[in-house]
């Protein structure tokens, strides 16, 4: 029989021994005892820094007589459960689906569908992973952008410039469908235990390229440099073909619109012509950065630099009331922060890391809730709109250039801009800049509210060492296109929204559910039996500050 022993208490280093011993003396007996241990999850407890130790869960095999339920130390067996089955049967009807980005969404729907027997083409309006890693290149070493070829657009989305977290609150099944793949093309098997899995973006481009040549052997067809510019509809407002910048029409009877959060173009496309939509809060504020060292001081305490420890992060939460808050978002240990503009003079900053997170910098978002109120206009774009605003203006805060406005903390804090930076990882460079001209009021007030009571919860988080960046923009999409039980738009039948852009996910890990769960949706109408492993709803709560 198979077991699975949880909370498992594991001192520094013993991680790292032969995982039987320590259930033997959890559960008595000898080692020897206990059979094709397999660690399942693994989480750190840094609660008492003098006594910092990993949580674990474990599955094995053993002859001996175990006794289920709760024991001493908060230890918990309990029978493994089967392993998930993810073979479906083939639908009567393949309908011609198009897939709209090629982002963890675009992506993982199209892996789904193939699952199938579907054979989906995938739009991409930017670059294949090699031109789109040239173009970045460009833009971080000599400030050119390309507005087609970014860390927003070209194969992988804008996860793939990131740290690649595949951390997710949203408790679905296929989450484990999504970990599964990303070790099968090439992420290393420890993201299937880790509490706080993440790939780094070195390695998630290696996975995506491999993801998509399977795809493509299986029958996928990818086009890149293949913007989506109209969607032809019938009288009844059924999808009927997809249009390209080229004017070349695609027909289809399924229209999966995968883009991503900063496809500004194509929400005002829709918009046009009536697709359902409503406007959606999101965050705003900068990107803070102080060195790793620093971090890992006031998380670890004397544990710092054990080799047994990753570089640190940190979570952290200011409220100011009703629909008020500061936070901390997407934090990256051992990264850097990025240049991620995607439109002519407009800056946006963002976060990345590598699998070793060994930069020696640590930067996270530092940001404050925006409501739909803040938006200042009722059109449904109008949380777009405001975004544009203010990356144009860190645009002319950083002297017309793809730079970014930055500001020592202390300086921000004082309310005066020295010119003095500390150091940073920032790439093409850190222009020195008054951040008031290129943030909302209600925006610095909850940054500067916030980080004293953050310097209070890590010591050093306000300090001359910290620098902070501008602007951190595209937290999250702020429209949400409206559809129905079955997936589809509830005003145009046959265009399913889906993923980060069209406000259904929160993270690469949620957006790749997404599009499986638009997948799915898209199989039943084809006349597939509701795959009941698959059926589980999120909650749009579960999304919020998902990193």
């Amino acid at each position: 029989m198979r077991f699975l022993l949880s909370n498992l208490s594991l001192n520094l280093g013993e991680e790292a021994l032969d995982l039987a011993r320590p259930l033997a003396h959890a559960l008595g007996g000898a080692p020897e005892d206990y059979r094709a241990v397999v660690l399942e999850r693994r989480s750190l407890d840094a609660r008492h820094k003098g006594a910092i130790r990993f949580l674990a869960t474990l599955s094995f095999e053993t002859e001996r007589a175990l006794e289920l339920g709760p024991r001493s130390g908060g230890l918990k067996l309990d029978r493994a459960p089967e392993p998930a089955p993810y073979a479906v049967v083939p639908p009567p009807r393949r309908p011609r689906v198009v897939v709209v980005g090629s982002g963890p969404a675009g992506t993982f729907c199209a892996l789904r569908l193939l699952d199938y027997g579907f054979e989906p083409i995938v739009l991409e309006r930017g670059p294949a992973m090699g031109e789109r890693v040239q173009a970045i290149a460009g833009l971080w070493k000599d400030a050119v952008l390309d507005p087609e070829a970014n860390a927003q657009f070209g194969e992988g989305g804008a996860g793939t410039f990131s740290d690649g977290k595949l951390t997710t609150r949203i408790g679905h099944p296929a989450t484990r469908y999504v970990l599964e793949a990303f070790v099968r093309f090439g992420a290393n098997p420890r993201i299937l235990y880790l509490a706080k899995p993440h790939v780094g973006t070195d390695v998630i481009r290696r996975c995506t390229v491999l993801i998509r040549k399977e795809a493509e052997a299986r029958g996928a067809r990818y086009r890149f440099r293949a913007r989506l510019a109209e969607v032809r509809f019938d009288d009844q407002g059924r999808v009927r073909a997809a249009v390209l910048a080229s004017g070349e029409e695609l027909p289809c009877e399924a229209l999966v619109l995968a883009p991503g959060h900063s496809a500004r173009d194509t929400f005002e496309m829709l918009h046009s012509h009536g697709v359902a939509m409503r406007q959606k809060p999101f965050a705003m504020g900068v990107r803070v950065e102080h060195p790793q060292e620093l971090i890992d001081r006031s998380q670890y305490g004397p544990s710092a630099g054990h080799p047994s420890l990753p570089a640190a992060d940190y979570k952290l939460v200011c409220n100011f009331g009703l629909n008020r808050a500061a936070y901390s978002f997407c934090m990256c240990p051992g990264g850097e922060v990025i240049q991620c503009s995607s439109e002519p003079g407009g800056v946006v900053v963002n976060g990345m890391s590598n699998e070793k997170r060994d930069s020696g910098f640590a930067n996270s978002g530092l940001v404050a809730k925006v409501n739909t109120a803040d938006f200042g206009s009722d059109h449904l774009l109008g949380g777009m709109y405001f975004q544009r605003k203010w990356e144009q203006a860190a645009f002319r805060a950083a002297g017309e250039t793809y730079g970014a406005p930055a500001m020592a903390v202390q300086d921000f804090l004082k309310g005066r801009a020295t010119g003095k930076l500390p150091r940073t990882s920032f790439k093409p460079f850190a222009v020195a800049a008054d951040l008031s001209t290129c943030l909302p009021g209600f925006v610095q007030e909850q940054l500067a509210g916030a980080l004293p009571t953050f310097d209070q919860k890590i010591h050093g988080f306000a300090s001359r060492e910290a620098i902070l960046l501008a602007i951190e923009s595209r937290t999250s999409s702020p429209i949400q296109l409206l559809r129905g039980e079955d997936g589809q738009s509830v005003s145009h039948p046959g265009l399913y929204p889906c993923g980060e852009g069209a406000g259904f996910a929160g993270g690469i890990t949620s957006a790749a559910v997404d599009g499986i769960r638009v997948a799915e949706w898209i199989a039943q109408s084809a006349g597939a039996p509701v795959f009941q492993p698959f059926e589980k709803q999120v909650r749009a709560g579960d999304l919020a500050n998902e990193y």
